[in-house]
């Protein structure tokens, strides 16, 4: 088999669960700005706008990524997506896996440092917990404020890195 992108896709186009996407999980397409994302199912919990989300299963079923999801034995070297909308639960939505977006992360996360997973389902810090799962390919553009929020980082593919 060969890789093939879908060009112009709509990233933030979703469906529900009860409805049938023109494209399959785990599928890769690209905006107009060339940012490229992974098509993928939430789980039944659903998946909140720039929060980041693991790759659970062979058939790209996502779940926000926490330190208990991330852990060896879960999903070490997992791939990592955020895609740029809310996803219902079990419902479908393009992640974005390279490129220019927005990303959740907590108070105060410096720009240019390693993010690491935390005990609040999809989102980020650079506050290096001992347990904590590093995430590798995403790089803040700024400093996050004096609150927990979503800050534009650089994503190179992000996938689940060591244990701090």
């Amino acid at each position: 088999t060969h890789m093939s992108y879908i060009i112009g896709i709509t990233p933030s186009q979703v469906w529900t669960s009860t409805e049938i996407p023109p494209f399959r999980p785990g599928q890769r397409g690209k905006d107009d700005d060339g940012n490229e994302y992974l098509f993928v199912q939430a789980d039944a919990s659903g998946v909140t706008q720039y929060y980041a989300a693991v790759v659970t299963t062979t058939a790209f079923v996502v779940d926000m990524i926490d330190t208990t999801n991330s852990a060896p034995g879960a999903q070490a070297g997992g791939i990592v997506c955020v895609p740029q909308v809310a996803i219902a639960a079990s419902g479908y939505g393009w992640g974005l896996v390279n490129g220019v977006g927005s990303v959740r992360t907590n108070a105060l996360a410096a720009k240019g440092t390693l993010l690491n997973t935390t005990a609040t389902a999809g989102q980020l810090d650079d506050d290096a917990t001992a347990g904590a799962e590093v995430i590798n390919g995403i790089a803040l553009t700024a400093a996050t404020g004096g609150a927990a929020a979503s800050t534009v980082a650089y994503l190179t593919y992000p996938s689940v890195g060591r244990t701090l």
